[in-house]
């Protein structure tokens, strides 16, 4: 599978001038989905690591152009595409968004872990999803809408399930990452 190295990740964000804290915040959700993802294959669960890695690295790639538009992780499919890399990274990254947890709109584990791993950073720290759902209820009031409620559900459903596989706790989760 062709993917991005980590190297030209971080050539992306120079190109498409990401700036620091975007990229703080991707390097946050990285080590979560990573962790996870290696934690998960520890218990036989069939993940791609690599691909969970790239992916929650270029998540918010097109962040700033898109901000306050339609269409955020839909760029970077396309910038990923338009440089030969696999159709699958750009898939994971165009559903990232918090509502692609509704109608089944996450299938895999892949698609499942770096939506999570995003809802679980607040900028560059990892908090709990109650911490970043009330962080985005204040910063995107916009954004709210009718099944906002049944989406943060299905985020902690999904949570409950990954940690009962991995048999650790979800409110130590900044902890176990940061030491390894």
């Amino acid at each position: 599978m062709n993917l991005p190295t980590h190297q030209q990740c971080i050539e992306l964000f120079d190109e498409y001038k990401v700036p620091d804290n975007v990229r703080r915040h991707s390097f946050c959700v990285n080590k979560v989905a990573v962790f996870l993802a290696r934690k998960l294959r520890e218990k036989g669960i069939e993940i791609d690591v690599e691909l969970v890695d790239r992916a929650s690295l270029l998540h918010d790639l097109d962040k700033i152009p898109t901000l306050d538009k339609p269409g955020h992780g839909e760029m970077t499919e396309k910038i990923l595409l338009e440089k030969g890399h696999h159709p699958k990274i750009g898939k994971i990254i165009k559903k990232h968004c918090f509502n692609a947890i509704l109608d089944n709109g996450l299938e895999t584990w892949e698609e499942k872990l770096v939506n999570y791993s995003d809802k679980k950073c607040r900028e560059d720290s990892i908090v709990t999803l109650h911490e970043r759902f009330e962080y985005g209820k204040k910063r995107y009031p916009h954004l709210r809408g009718p099944r906002t409620n049944e989406a943060e559900q299905l985020f902690l459903d999904f949570e409950k399930e990954v940690f009962n596989i991995i048999r650790l706790d979800p409110e130590k989760l900044k902890e176990y990452v940061e030491n390894g």
